[in-house]
């Protein structure tokens, strides 16, 4: 049967622990740099360069804004 809440927290906790004392892995530790979002996640892209915590969300919404913002300096020109 599935696992009981009690080990899925331990699992979870021990991870954690794991990922927080390890100082290589907690070098990957990276805040997304989207705006308004909180999500911390471990960079493990193939140059340590990632910026978004989801590139079809954060990094989507970023790439439109800044698309907007070059649409609107083209109209004012």
């Amino acid at each position: 049967g599935p696992p009981a809440c009690v080990a899925l927290l331990a699992a979870v906790a021990r991870d954690a622990v794991e990922l927080l004392t390890d100082p290589v892995a907690r070098a990957g530790l990276r805040q997304c740099a989207g705006d308004n979002c909180p999500i911390v996640y471990v960079d493990m892209s193939r140059g340590r360069r990632r910026r978004w915590c989801s590139s079809e969300v954060c990094g989507n919404r970023e790439r439109v804004a800044r698309h907007r913002r070059r649409a609107a300096l083209a109209s004012r020109t």
